[in-house]
């Protein structure tokens, strides 16, 4: 079943601009595919205008994998062979088990896997999550993007903007499920779907990259309020959740999501694991408690960070 020519009826801005901020990476340039299937690349400003003639099968457009300071919200798997495809799709299933959301696209040969990030990270961790779930899920044969840990020259790697023509193919390919049928029947049901898609749950990702040491997260117990523990910093992680304790310092969203405090954060890098009680900065400020972060906020205002100190702060304002 193919999807219609063109999306039929009038889509509404924000949901154009939503399906963009999806895929597309940067707008300060783009790549055009042109009909041998291949990618030049653009150095204008991508528009809705052409977002809007991508949907409508006028030309078809590119997706880079990073911006401009190298950073990911997404990794695709892109297999070419049947083998591999049917190899995505069971990765799917897998993930879907564990609650991990991912979204499987045909193409002309075989198809990719798509996973959306909680926030934007730098390219090293995205490949780096990428290759720890094709160790962990036996994935073979398959490309992952994005290919650059960072970009040195030119924009990095790239992958078609869904639900445009393939040029050297002209069809539309189809968002789908895990048993082949679509996941909508038609490219304007389609849209809104990936304009708002659910993203990977940020406690899997930050296992998958090692983020957060595995000794260190074992020692930060979820608040029962069953009493005190036996030392004060026990007692102090026991007495207040990092989220309500944080977000007295930062806005954070329903998902714990944010900007950090601890360097000029574009890009919302900021989260905390409400199930597990711990903060974490994908762009390098580190993480861990209540503690570690109430540390590095009385460094950044000048004052003693050291443990004493941040204890016998929290003890006075906690008790």
């Amino acid at each position: 079943m193919q999807p219609e020519r063109r999306p039929s009826g009038e889509l509404e801005p924000e949901i154009i601009h939503a399906y963009a901020s999806t895929f597309l990476a940067r707008k300060d340039m783009y790549s055009l595919q042109i009909r041998s299937g291949s990618y030049v690349a653009v150095y204008k400003r991508l528009s809705e205008r052409l977002i809007l003639a991508h949907l409508n099968g006028k030309i078809t457009l590119g997706a880079y994998a990073l911006d401009e300071d190298s950073r990911a919200h997404w990794i695709c798997y892109d297999a070419d062979a049947d083998e591999a495809w049917n190899r995505l799709r069971t990765v799917a299933v897998q993930l879907a088990d564990k609650e991990v959301p991912s979204y499987l696209e045909q193409s002309r040969r075989g198809g990719h896997l798509w996973l959306f990030l909680p926030a934007s990270i730098p390219g090293r961790q995205a490949r780096q999550f990428g290759y720890h779930l094709l160790n962990q899920y036996d994935i073979e044969s398959v490309e992952l993007f994005p290919k650059q840990d960072e970009l040195t020259t030119g924009p990095g790697s790239l992958v078609r903007l869904p639900l445009g023509f393939h040029r050297k193919t002209g069809r539309r390919y189809h968002f789908v499920h895990t048993d082949g049928s679509p996941i909508a029947p038609t490219i304007s049901e389609q849209i809104p779907l990936l304009a708002h898609p659910r993203c990977v749950p940020t406690e899997f990702l930050f296992s998958m990259i090692g983020q957060v040491d595995l000794a260190q997260r074992s020692a930060l117990p979820v608040p029962t309020g069953r009493g005190a523990g036996e030392t004060l910093s026990e007692r102090i992680k026991d007495r207040i959740t990092a989220f309500n304790f944080i977000s007295q310092y930062v806005t954070l969203d329903d998902r714990g999501s944010g900007h950090c405090p601890f360097h000029d954060d574009q890009h919302k890098s900021f989260a905390v694991n409400q199930d597990r009680n711990y903060w974490h900065c994908f762009a390098g400020c580190g993480g861990g408690s209540v503690i570690d972060f109430w540390s590095r906020w009385r460094e950044k205002e000048g004052l003693d960070s050291s443990f004493t100190a941040t204890i016998k702060d929290l003890a006075e304002m906690l008790f």
